[in-house]
């Protein structure tokens, strides 16, 4: 065992964090690869060199010996390349490709191939996850997804149906009616009215994207959140005023958008060469790589947590319109934390 510090010293994990689990083990795979099959590589076993073969960890700890000159970067591969195959196995071991592509298609009220399924069909698909899910912590995540996505059940009698499959304690129980607490009803309430029902109503179309889906060609990434498209209007300049008010008196678009605006936050925070290199390797593999920053930095700040799928959202809308995309909160919340949450709502 050895402790690997994540961190954007780590130039491996800077190009590879927020990049899907498949996309992270192939360019580990091929980086490793390029270098055993090096000039100086030429020395090793055929079976190392094959490049149709995925290389095993043995074979990689060969090309470390053989290879002195790369060695801390073989190291550095190596590592990436052990953590990336743990989380392969803890994702296989808990069973979460069925989940995560109910999970999906719930979020975004399509399947993998853009069929809309009826909800009778959903609701089975999710007794039957319940039965096969061993955690319940997972069944009460599942069935706080059904709840929001459908902005309350249709009925008592299925709510009370899919609390029975779920077979969850007093206090998971408690958790899931707390939702109410966040403005959403277990069970969809006939007059709809109210300021906190617009609200939330508008916040789960934003969720799946009015039923669109992301570019990615992963199903188990389809979901698109909202912030995504927030900040996509704001690097635009299309940020609604109303929704989004300033407290201070807003630059016109032209200064904030523009070439210049650039000049202006280097000089609050420059960028060193190190840094600079950082960035364009990090881009390796894709069209931004190299891309310089154009536009108004954009700041986004999140006041009561923030989850990694918005982060990595964060990301995507930087490399794919080169604006700085420079994103925090409070505190950054996983799924059980985020239950940990509703637990502590009380009563």
């Amino acid at each position: 065992k050895m402790d690997a510090l994540l961190n954007d010293n780590d130039e491996v994990w800077v190009e590879l964090r927020g990049k899907h689990i498949a996309d992270v083990i192939q360019t580990l795979s091929t980086k490793i690869r390029e270098i055993v099959n090096s000039g100086s590589g030429s020395a090793l076993t055929n079976s190392a060199k094959n490049s149709a073969k995925a290389l095993s960890i043995g074979q990689m700890a060969k090309a470390l010996k053989a290879l002195p000159e790369y060695r801390e970067i073989m190291s550095k591969l190596s590592q990436h390349m052990q953590i990336a195959h743990q989380c392969m196995d803890a994702f296989n071991q808990q069973g979460l490709l069925d989940l995560s592509d109910l999970e999906q298609t719930l979020a975004t009220g399509k399947t993998d191939e853009h069929r809309t399924p009826k909800l009778k069909e959903l609701l089975g698909q999710v007794v039957e996850e319940f039965r096969k899910q061993p955690n319940s912590l997972m069944r009460l995540r599942l069935l706080a997804i059904v709840i929001v996505s459908q902005r309350g059940l249709e009925s008592q009698s299925t709510l009370q149906k899919l609390l029975h499959e779920a077979n969850l304690s007093q206090k998971e129980l408690t958790a899931l009616q707390n939702l109410e607490k966040l403005g959403c009803p277990l069970v969809q309430n006939d007059n709809g009215g109210g300021k906190m029902s617009k609200l939330r109503d508008k916040r789960v179309q934003g969720y799946g994207r009015a039923g669109s889906e992301s570019e990615s060609e992963y199903s188990s990434s389809r979901y698109v959140c909202l912030l995504k498209s927030i900040i996509e209007d704001a690097t635009k300049g299309n940020l609604s005023i109303e929704e989004y008010p300033s407290v201070m008196p807003l630059p016109d678009a032209e200064a904030m958008l523009g070439p210049s605006s650039i000049s202006k936050a280097k000089s609050v925070r420059k960028m060193s060469g190190s840094a600079t290199s950082k960035w364009a390797k990090s881009s390796t593999g894709s069209s931004d790589k190299g891309k310089k920053r154009s536009g108004g930095r954009q700041i986004v700040f999140m006041v009561g947590g923030m989850c990694y799928s918005e982060l990595r959202a964060a990301r995507e809308v930087m490399i794919s319109t080169g604006t700085e995309v420079v994103i925090g909160s409070t505190r950054c919340i996983a799924p059980t934390e985020f239950i940990g949450d509703l637990y502590g709502l009380g009563g």
